[in-house]
């Protein structure tokens, strides 16, 4: 089964040295919105995820993972 890893966003965020700011802005959304989806507190929409994948520059494949 394939399910989204919230713990992703915050890993590509870092690597970036973005700061929630900097993603909330992109996202037009509250940082404290950014820090709820980072923790799989709030639901990430397709829109949201796509503006992600290409703010960070990543397949939007590497926000998913196998889980047995």
């Amino acid at each position: 089964m394939i399910v989204f890893d919230p713990g992703m966003l915050r890993q590509c965020r870092r690597k970036l040295k973005l700061k929630q700011d900097d993603v909330a802005k992109e996202l037009c959304k509250a940082p404290g919105c950014i820090s709820k989806q980072e923790n799989g507190e709030m639901r990430v929409s397709a829109d949201d995820l796509a503006v992600y994948a290409n703010l960070y520059a990543v397949n939007i494949n590497i926000f998913y993972k196998e889980k047995i």
